[in-house]
């Protein structure tokens, strides 16, 4: 990403007097962290901001975000409004987001995302594959087209940098990462209480719905270096918790010693089921692959796909999909 590229995407935010931020469903701490950032940015230039989602609920754990609040829930939208700026963040592409979205329509918008598969369905496409995380590439715009970062900005942009990138523990975690890092620390946010607000936040619901979904690990394949879990819908009822409550989890299944893939697999109403992967660098079978198979998306190392139920199908499928895949890439010419 040049900087021509990224003064181009700011200076098309800045030409904008009015902003439509669209994040992506089940939306993460980049998500949520890239929306409050930009939201924040927008307020302070004097720009006319709101945010959507498909998401009835954000994670209550990003409550300390300054905007979190402001979201609102939408199936789709109109896209239609003239002198609007529309703006998609850390989402691949158009159908993660809201609905109603038509890219042949060269609508009015902007697309600031990090996924190395994402479409560039937007008029603007400011897509880094290489960045940790759509706060990283945001940070960059915003500081190339000279706008005011406050620590508050800081605060939202360092949630995105933590989380996408594991703590800055990731393969995605480049020195440019730590760079922009040290940058948001001069700015104020200050890692000991960042790291409290992010990491330390969970509700004894959702420490309870943790334990069912651990209770039921297991490996499998050869070396048992795959791991998989699952949460049903009588477990959400039963604990109380809600589906945003399992942000964390399937990066949690990754502490198990030897495990080289990890997923997933929840139950939602409606009978489908969300399967969210994760995979460690050297694995001979990335959580990316197996994701875009099953018709969803991602990074190559943390992605996901929504199937359809029963939960027990899925289960089996998706095993069998890891199996046969490993298979694959251990004898590519069979």
């Amino acid at each position: 990403m040049t900087n021509d590229e990224l003064i181009r995407a700011s200076e098309t935010l800045r030409a904008n007097h009015e902003w439509c931020i669209f994040t992506h469903q089940k939306a993460d701490g980049d998500a949520l962290g890239s929306a409050n950032a930009l939201y924040e940015a927008g307020i302070i230039s004097g720009h006319s901001v709101k945010w959507y989602s498909p998401d009835g609920k954000l994670p209550e754990g990003y409550a300390y975000l300054p905007h979190f609040r402001e979201h609102v829930r939408a199936e789709s939208h109109a896209f239609d409004e003239a002198g609007v700026l529309y703006v998609f963040l850390d989402c691949a592409n158009e159908v993660r987001s809201v609905k109603g979205f038509d890219p042949s329509r060269n609508i009015n918008a902007i697309n600031i995302d990090h996924h190395e598969d994402n479409s560039q369905f937007a008029r603007v496409n400011c897509v880094d594959g290489r960045a940790s995380s759509t706060c990283e590439l945001l940070y960059r715009i915003l500081k190339a087209g000279g706008w005011t970062l406050t620590q508050t900005i800081a605060e939202s942009l360092y949630t995105g940098l933590f989380t996408d990138s594991g703590g800055f523990s990731y393969s995605n975690t480049s020195p440019l990462t730590h760079r922009i890092a040290a940058e948001l620390i001069t700015l104020g946010a200050e890692p000991a209480r960042m790291t409290d607000l992010i990491t330390q936040n969970k509700s004894i619901a959702g420490f309870h719905l943790w334990g069912k979904a651990m209770s039921r690990v297991r490996n499998f394949g050869e070396g048992e270096t795959f791991a998989l879990t699952y949460l049903t819908l009588e477990d959400f009822a039963e604990t109380g918790a809600d589906l945003t409550e399992t942000e964390g989890l399937p990066a949690s299944l990754m502490s198990l010693r030897g495990v080289m893939l990890a997923v997933t697999l929840t139950e939602y109403p409606g009978g489908k089921v969300r399967a969210s992967f994760r995979s460690r660098g050297g694995s001979a079978v990335g959580a990316g692959v197996i994701a875009r198979l099953l018709g969803g998306g991602g990074h190559e190392r943390a992605s996901g796909a929504t199937l359809d139920g029963p939960l027990e199908e899925c289960i089996g499928r998706v095993e069998a999909l890891i199996l046969s895949k490993y298979h694959e890439c251990l004898n590519p010419h069979q």
